[in-house]
């Protein structure tokens, strides 16, 4: 009785996990080695996407050190289609109000902040999207930026 009680109890949470998040589509961070982003060091997200009649919300993850010196951080986003068209675009990303308090969350020097990239996006083809997260700062490298994720989900 007791082992099945224990079984019963990690299935419900193991479909508690795997439930929670069904408007996620891709979500995933890669790290920046020794906190310390170059120029030349694209990150990369490969994303299938098998869905054009609804649209998504894109957002970038971005976890750095408290020692981060500026208030946002520009990058360029490259996104190539599956039908082999590129662009590209530079965007601000804000992670600090102007009295320099951090947005997002954190837990003791770490911080992460979601930046909403997109508000229901559509994708036009069926495919793999290939979307290169740039650094496009004035410092090169750029210091305590310690992760860059990209999250897309579909919208409501």
């Amino acid at each position: 009785m007791k082992n099945s009680c224990i079984i019963l109890l990690i299935i419900s949470l193991l479909w508690l996990l795997t439930s929670c998040d069904e408007q996620r589509v891709f979500d995933l961070s890669m790290e920046i080695p020794q906190k310390s982003w170059d120029y030349d060091s694209i990150v990369p997200f490969d994303v299938l996407i098998k869905d054009t009649t609804i649209t998504y919300n894109v957002y970038l993850n971005v976890r750095h050190s408290n020692t981060y010196l500026f208030r946002n951080l520009w990058v360029k986003i490259h996104t190539t289609f599956p039908s082999g068209e590129q662009k590209e675009q530079r965007v601000d990303l804000p992670l600090a109000n102007k009295e320099g308090k951090w947005h997002g969350t954190g837990l003791g020097d770490v911080r992460s902040a979601q930046i909403q990239l997109q508000s229901k996006a559509k994708m036009p083809d069926i495919g793999m999207y290939r979307f290169e997260i740039e650094q496009n700062m004035r410092q090169n490298p750029l210091r305590e930026v310690m992760d860059i994720g990209l999250r897309i989900e579909k919208a409501e």
